[in-house]
C-alpha cells in the first residue's frame, strides 16, 4: 500500500518537477516586450521623404497590411505615398492568406509640404507575432514629433 501512495504521488509531481526544472533549464520561454520584438526607428531624408525602419526580432514577423502611417498636427505636410517591400507569403491561422516580414524592411514615406512646414508628428501602428510561441501581440501605436529641413 505505501509503495501504491508514492507511486501515485510521484506521478501527479513528477510533471510539476519536470515544469520546474525545464524553467530553470530556459525551457520555457516567454514573449518578448514589444519594444524589443520589433523595432522601429524613423530618420527625415532629404525635404519630403521619411524613412521608417521596422525590425522583427528572430522567430518573430509583422504583418504587412497591418503596417500604417498617418501625420498628427502638421501644418502644410501631407503624407503622399507609403513604399513598403513586398512580404513573404503565410498562411496565418487568423487572418487567413496574408504577407509577413521576418527580416527587417525600410518603408519609403513621402510627403507633399510647403517651405513653411518644419514639423510633423508621425504615427505608426503595427503587429506582428511570435512564431515560435504562437502568440500574437495587439496593434502597436508608436509617436515621433519630427522636425523638417
Amino acid at each position: 500500500m505505501i509503495c501504491t501512495v508514492t507511486t501515485m504521488k510521484l506521478r501527479h509531481l513528477l510533471p510539476a518537477l519536470l515544469a520546474f526544472a525545464g524553467a530553470s533549464a530556459g525551457w520555457a520561454a516567454e514573449p518578448l516586450p514589444p519594444d524589443q520584438a520589433f523595432k522601429l526607428k524613423v530618420s527625415v531624408r532629404g525635404t519630403d521623404t521619411l524613412i521608417a525602419e521596422l525590425v522583427p526580432a528572430p522567430e518573430h514577423y509583422l504583418y504587412k497590411d497591418k503596417v500604417s502611417f498617418a501625420q498628427k498636427d502638421a501644418s502644410g505636410v501631407a503624407i503622399r505615398k507609403v513604399q513598403l517591400p513586398a512580404g513573404e507569403a503565410k498562411n496565418d491561422p487568423f487572418f487567413g492568406a496574408m504577407e509577413v516580414y521576418r527580416k527587417p524592411i525600410k518603408a519609403k514615406i513621402a510627403l507633399d509640404r510647403t517651405a513653411k512646414a518644419k514639423r510633423l508628428t508621425l504615427l505608426v501602428r503595427y503587429q506582428g507575432c511570435n512564431e515560435k510561441l504562437g502568440v500574437c501581440y495587439p496593434p502597436i501605436d508608436k509617436r515621433f514629433d519630427l522636425s523638417l529641413p
